[in-house]
């Protein structure tokens, strides 16, 4: 192994043994006119790493160019004749009660302060010909005997997969207990299965054990989830929370993921945090080369010894920054990082109650069994061709609609190269192109919807909402829309990973973009991650 991996596995064993980690130094004495840290952006990794510095008492101030907490972790209202239907904007389930996020959320002290609703399915599944339903907490052993009841004449290459991912999850606990230094020389003597899928796709073990195509179908179905086909996504980014998923289950949150943000901000507050909202960032301010404050779009500047970013990495490196602070090598690099979809949801608020006709709180529809194929024509926003997940959040929370009614969501990926043309228009507010385009998608849902899953839908709506790709940045300015940063492709994942830490001293990633990456519980870990690596960097300024 070279100096490189080296490296690669110290980040890795520092990331790894997060769970455990407390801080055990004291916040510097309070200067005037000056904060330990600025969190750019209340995204769930700001909000977690702003909540950890307030609560060990660092001065820090949070600004949020939107007017509420939450950058995805959010909903909204719309109205109707029968009453005002909840729309949630990301959260369909996720596994807040897993180990390490729950061990974080307890830290915080917001653990008790959220009421979560489990979901009776890990999945369910409609592809043609083959339904499936996999039960929540079923565990490895409880999903490999599915699969192989189903699927006898694959029991042999079953047996070695699920093998193979139990020692992935095994060898993960054993990671999160951290690395000595002689250790990290012993890695792939330590953790041979890690080492060995380091470098692998989902699709190139599939192809290594599976035959059937209905079973790899069944196995990588919820690649679209991490937001890549199983031909192009990490095998180790997907194996290890999707284990954590089939073995602790997923969870809704009562009130929706708005109450987790709401829960994060308070924690920055009563801990005497600041938190200010409509301050959008407009630059980071650099003297001898590390970070001195900000500059926020009306003209005010604060100043910092530190600034957290949970913005994209791309607005950081390519807007935020002064331009040549990065080296160019280290930009190059970066350009060759892709980002992860967006998506197109559509928001429905029904006439009545179809929890009996339709009692399942969420199932994806696939349209072929080829999940690349699948993944292809959704870039290009063929839902018709390639599939969508239905929610109904009434199965899981009584009351979430009006009486009477109930509320659903249509979300299906989708590129942001199919909206680039309609952006600056969109963004000036004046684009008939864009309307009538997500228009026409929303009417494809709907009858997508209509044909596999509830007849008769089109002629129970009395509210319909629905955002694109152009939605998310216009709200988060999350770079191209999109839902999870940077794609989690082998050359950056796992070992690879966009670390925390950027090579501009004093300025780190909280968010997606950096380590380990997205969805909930990738957020929620990166923020405190941020939070490891900025009190590192204040207690070598002395």
């Amino acid at each position: 192994m070279d100096r490189r991996f080296f490296l690669q596995l110290s980040a890795i064993a520092a990331a790894s043994s997060l769970v455990g980690w407390e801080f055990a130094g004291a916040a510097p004495k309070p200067e005037d006119g000056v904060y330990d840290a600025i969190v750019v952006g209340a995204g769930l990794g700001g909000l977690t790493c702003a909540g950890y510095l307030a609560k060990n008492g660092f001065k820090v101030l949070l600004l949020e160019q939107y007017e509420v907490p939450g950058g995805y972790a959010t909903s909204f209202l719309r109205g109707s004749d029968k009453g005002d239907f909840l729309c949630e904007v990301s959260l369909h389930s996720s596994v807040l009660a897993a180990g390490d996020t729950k061990a974080l959320l307890e830290d915080l002290g917001i653990w008790n302060k959220l009421e979560l609703l489990d979901h009776p399915h890990a999945w369910s599944s409609r592809f043609p010909g083959l339904s499936v339903d996999i039960p929540a907490k079923c565990g490895l052993k409880g999903f490999e005997r599915q699969m192989a009841d189903m699927f006898p004449a694959e029991r042999q290459g079953l047996t070695a997969y699920f093998a193979m991912w139990q020692r992935v999850m095994d060898e993960c606990a054993a990671l999160e207990k951290g690395l000595s230094a002689s250790d990290e020389a012993r890695f792939p003597q330590l953790f041979p299965t890690l080492w060995d899928i380091r470098d692998k796709t989902v699709g190139q073990l599939l192809d290594k054990h599976i035959h059937d195509p209905r079973l790899k179908a069944l196995l990588g179905q919820s690649c679209s989830y991490y937001g890549l086909p199983p031909s192009r996504l990490s095998a180790f980014y997907y194996l290890d929370p999707t284990g954590d998923y089939i073995e602790n289950g997923g969870s809704y949150i009562k009130g929706t993921s708005q109450s987790l943000s709401n829960a994060l901000a308070k924690v920055i507050t009563d801990a005497g945090g600041e938190v200010r909202y409509g301050a959008r960032v407009e630059s980071i301010a650099l003297a001898n080369g590390k970070a001195t404050g900000v500059k926020t779009a009306d003209g005010r500047e604060f100043k910092a010894k530190s600034v957290v970013c949970n913005a994209s990495a791309p607005q950081v490196f390519n807007k935020l920054l002064p331009q040549g602070s990065v080296a160019k090598e280290y930009a190059d690099k970066l350009d060759t990082y892709t980002f992860s979809p967006g998506s197109v949801i559509v928001w429905l608020g029904l006439d009545r109650d179809i929890t009996k006709q339709f009692p399942h709180p969420e199932v994806s529809y696939y349209a072929s069994l080829d999940l690349d194929a699948n993944f292809k024509e959704a870039m290009q926003a063929h839902f018709d061709k390639s599939g969508f997940s239905l929610m109904v959040y009434d199965n899981l929370e009584q009351g979430f609609s009006p009486e009477g009614c109930s509320s659903l969501s249509i979300v299906a990926s989708c590129s942001y190269d199919v909206w680039k043309e309609m952006e600056a228009d969109y963004l000036a507010g004046n684009s008939p192109a864009y309307t009538k385009k997500k228009q026409e998608l929303t009417d494809l849902l709907i009858a997508q919807a209509e044909k596999l899953a509830i007849p008769g839908l089109s002629s129970m709506i009395i509210m319909s909402e629905s955002s694109t790709p152009l939605t998310n940045y216009r709200f988060t300015l999350n770079t191209g829309g999109a839902l999870y940063g940077y794609n989690q492709s082998i050359d950056n994942s796992f070992m690879t990973r966009l670390p925390n830490k950027t090579k501009v001293p004093g300025v780190y990633l909280a968010s997606a973009w950096g380590s380990p990456g997205g969805g909930y519980g990738g957020a929620l870990l990166g923020g405190k991650a941020a939070f490891k690596e900025v009190t590192d960097y204040l207690s070598q300024q002395g």
